[in-house]
């Protein structure tokens, strides 16, 4: 499963060897100021990603790699068992980030405080 990463200025999205090459793409960073929101949705995946146009993907089993769903890109990197949280971007080469992990809802809540902290600034 992916390790995402809050920095004081970023989110960083680091995966392994074999997730890079399922997903076809490195590890990925984005400033901080272009997130909008995350958010736990266990019903993301299942909904279904849209067009796979590179990576790995076996509905209900593995989701990786880049989608495009109703104008949106999505860079999804999930796996069975996962729970998925969805990071919404803006101005960034990816409009959606669907990223497996143990505890969306934590996840979520932590990169929420980590932007409101900025607009607090």
């Amino acid at each position: 499963m992916p390790t995402i990463v809050l920095t004081g200025s970023s989110l960083e999205i680091q995966m392994s060897f074999w997730e890079r090459v399922g997903s076809l793409s490195s590890n990925i960073s984005v400033p901080l100021t272009a997130v909008v929101h995350a958010t736990d949705d266990p019903t993301f995946i299942r909904h279904g990603l849209g067009l796979r146009v590179g990576g790995t993907g076996m509905p209900g089993f593995v989701a990786e790699g880049h989608f495009r769903k109703n104008g949106n890109r999505i860079f999804a990197n999930w796996h069975r068992g996962e729970q998925v949280v969805v990071v919404d971007l803006q101005g960034q080469k990816w409009d959606k980030l669907a990223i497996g992990c143990s505890d969306a809802k934590a996840t979520a809540t932590a990169i929420n405080t980590a932007i409101a902290g900025l607009t607090n600034n």
